[in-house]
């Protein structure tokens, strides 16, 4: 007979062994509320995990009977959940577990080894049985982790759904190090150590996890929430540090200033100068970064080959001016003759700076223990941060994380190296109150920033924005944004109104490179407050489920993504549109492909018109010769006033505008926020006729009304704290 042992959410039974059995033992979890069900067959070594809903089967093989099996039922920081906890003997002793979460579409497996093994261990799960949607995505092992239609075999989160959205995630769930996806998706799909690991240790455990949805951006929600519950992660806000409030000037590669300065100044000059010029122009800056010009360098590259003796042949020669890896991280005196501390004062700014790798020849391996060329020994971390605390340094940024753990191979191999590394660097910024950056990462250096709430930005695009990168810019920020990182799209020219809108809508950094007599003030000022406050959405502009089942049917439509500002309900979506290459100029849209969900009054920046939709209401939005379409959705309301804000900002509901809307029948009552020493703003809205205007704090009038658009401006006066509240009546 068959003997098949079942938990439902309203049943738990205990397990025990059943010797002599001539039958199958199958221990079954079902969930009617999430439609999955997970089974382990002890006799058979058999496991597997279905989702009801979608008809997604996967099951794999242990390799051997299982010596022990039971349910179990528990919580942890993602909620109460049903498992199945199990035994078996192959290729070590191992303990297994599949667990799933009894209200959420969710499963979470780990692998404990009882004893240590040579070599890389084995992959669990590891399914070899395989019906799931047939499109694929996922993140490549390379600089900034480009997105690709596929599967790569890394640390990486995959990616399945089905042309009606309908998706799963699955990825490694710890030591993203050394963790690895492997399989093609179809004959195979599993969690493991990548090739190069020589041995696991006895009590190691190796987790992943899998979720379900009905949506591709839910499923990404899902599993980004989970991970973040897992490893107790503290998302930063989008204010969390200067770089994430306020505008910046960069020096990094695509900047005017990077490598580069007038010579009858010299570099430190240069840069007060210019800081000096925006102050009398009236451009606000809250920080400034210095890339990898500022601090003393080799003339060999990451893996030792040599280079070039100047970066800039047409400046002198010295240890600055090279592109090799790193001697001594100290300000360059040739550079900065009083040190770092004496040209942070000079400035009157707080700065954001930059690392790479440590030479092989750098003096530091005497001192310090150096993996490759990564820093592992937790002084370094220490003596360093210290110095750059001292310096009025804010935020730290490390680069080239790509080819540190290329050319450091015990971060492949050894478990627990690559850890030392970003630990100790975000041990000492946490110590000493510095946020972190980093750059040139690959998956698993995303993953890996699940561990450091103070992780707040992540460059999400090659080097120097523009509108070919704005693509696989968009497709990674939303891997930075589900492990709780804030996407940095880097430096750009300041009158370039399209990669500023992106980067604004990022709600990350924004920050430029002009040289003197170059910047766009009018272009900044569309982007912040007077006191340089960027005023931003509450997300990251992100690729909508139509992007991804268009990309993956190689349509030739339009890329889709879309961001919010959300108060109480009210919420106000921001679209950007731009042709994929030789693709549509044009797209025939509804409000819903953007995640609007109810009526909302459409408004054009590129025209200045707007109009009301429903959210299946279908229309068409062309691609002008500016390469992107930019819409706002402002939602109904119970009176049928709608704000669309201060319209002199690219996001003229950001929170750091418009604080609070709360939807009344008789109106909305809205707050506005206020520079300090600033007067007045201008918002716009849309109503039936004319509103009436009721301040409780501050002051308000209207100052124009379009009957036949419905259309009026009013002018608000801030009252005591540079805010103003009012209740704009119908």
């Amino acid at each position: 007979m068959l003997w098949r042992l079942v938990l439902t959410l309203s049943s738990v039974l205990a397990i025990t062994s059943y010797a002599g059995a001539q039958s199958t033992r199958t221990l079954e979890i079902d969930s009617g509320t999430t439609a999955i069900h997970i089974f382990v067959d002890p006799d058979a070594g058999n496991y597997g995990v279905e989702n009801a809903r979608t008809g997604w089967k996967f099951s794999g093989d242990l390799g051997s009977p299982a010596t022990r099996a039971a349910i179990r039922k528990g919580r942890d920081a993602v909620g109460s959940y049903s498992e199945i906890d199990f035994s078996w003997n192959q290729p070590t002793p191992m303990n297994g577990v599949i667990r799933s979460y009894d209200d959420q579409p969710i499963v979470w497996c780990r692998a404990h080894y009882a004893k240590s093994v040579s070599g890389n261990g084995i992959d669990f799960p590891d399914f070899k049985s395989i019906n799931a949607g047939a499109r694929q995505f996922s993140y490549q092992d390379r600089t900034f982790s480009p997105p690709i239609f596929g599967l790569s075999k890394t640390s990486t989160p995959w990616l399945f759904f089905d042309d009606s959205a309908r998706s799963l995630v699955i990825s490694p769930a710890s030591n993203f190090m050394v963790a690895t996806m492997d399989g093609d998706g179809r004959s195979e799909m599993g969690v493991g150590l990548g090739t190069k690991v020589s041995k696991v240790p006895a009590g190691f455990d190796q987790d992943c996890l899998i979720v379900f949805a009905d949506g591709i951006g839910v499923a990404w929600d899902r599993w980004g929430s989970t991970m973040q519950k897992l490893f107790h992660k503290q998302a930063p806000a989008n204010d969390a540090d200067v770089i994430l409030r306020k505008f910046g000037y960069w020096t990094d590669n695509g900047a005017d200033y990077y490598y580069n300065y007038d010579p009858g100044k010299g570099y430190a000059d240069t840069l007060v100068g210019l800081v000096n010029t925006y102050r009398e122009e009236g451009i606000p800056l809250g920080y400034l970064q210095l890339d990898s010009w500022w601090y003393q360098k080799s003339t060999y590259d990451p893996a030792g080959k040599p280079g070039g003796a100047k970066k800039n042949n047409r400046l002198p020669i010295g240890s600055w001016n090279r592109y090799g890896g790193l001697m001594e991280y100290r300000a360059h005196p040739d550079l900065f003759r009083g040190g770092l501390s004496n040209f942070e004062q000079a400035l009157g700014l707080p700065l954001a700076v930059h690392n790479r790798w440590i030479d092989r020849m750098s003096p530091y391996h005497d001192k310090y223990k150096i993996s490759g060329v990564g820093a592992i020994d937790p002084n370094w971390w220490k003596d360093t941060v210290g110095y750059l605390k001292n310096s009025g340094v804010v935020c730290y940024e490390q680069d080239w994380l790509d080819e540190i753990y290329l050319n450091s191979p015990e971060m492949a191999s050894t478990v627990g190296i690559g850890d030392a590394f970003t630990d100790g660097m975000a041990d000492a910024c946490s110590r000493a109150g510095l946020s972190m950056q980093y750059c040139m990462g690959t998956p698993r250096f995303f993953l890996q920033g699940l561990k450091y709430s103070n992780l707040t930005t992540i460059r999400t695009s090659g080097d120097r924005f523009e509108p070919r990168k704005w693509a696989n810019f968009l497709y990674v920020s939303r891997l930075a944004h589900d492990v709780g990182i804030w996407p940095w799209c880097d430096v750009f020219k300041s009158a370039e109104t399209g990669n500023m809108i992106l980067s604004v809508l990022s709600a990350g950094p924004v920050g430029t490179g002009d040289a003197i007599g170059k910047e766009g003030k009018e272009n900044i000022l569309m982007a912040v407050r007077p006191d340089g406050v960027i005023v931003k959405p509450d997300q990251p502009l992100l690729p909508c489920d139509r992007t991804y089942l268009e990309a993956a049917a190689k349509k030739q439509t339009p890329f889709l993504a879309s961001t919010f500002t959300d108060h109480k309900g009210v919420r106000t979506t921001y679209a950007i549109l731009f042709p994929r290459p030789k693709g549509d100029q044009s797209a025939r849209v509804k409000p819903s492909d953007f995640g609007v969900k109810k009526g909302a009054y459409v408004f054009d920046f590129m025209t200045g018109k707007g109009r009301h939709y429903n959210p299946n209401d279908e229309f068409t939005v062309s691609i002008g010769k500016d390469g992107y379409a930019y819409l706002m959705f402002a939602s109904d309301t119970q009176s049928r006033v709608v704000l669309l804000g201060d319209l002199a900002k690219y996001v003229p509901t950001g929170k750091q505008r418009i604080s609070e809307i709360e939807d009344k029948p008789e109106g909305i009552k809205i707050m506005v926020k206020f520079a300090k020493g600033e007067q007045s703003v201008y918002l716009d809205g849309v109503a039936p006729k004319s509103p009436s205007i009721h301040p409780t704090q501050g002051s308000a009038k209207i100052t124009a009304y379009d009957a036949a658009a419905g259309r009026f401006t009013i002018q608000v006066q801030a009252g005591q704290g540079s805010t103003a509240e009012i209740l704009l009546g119908k």
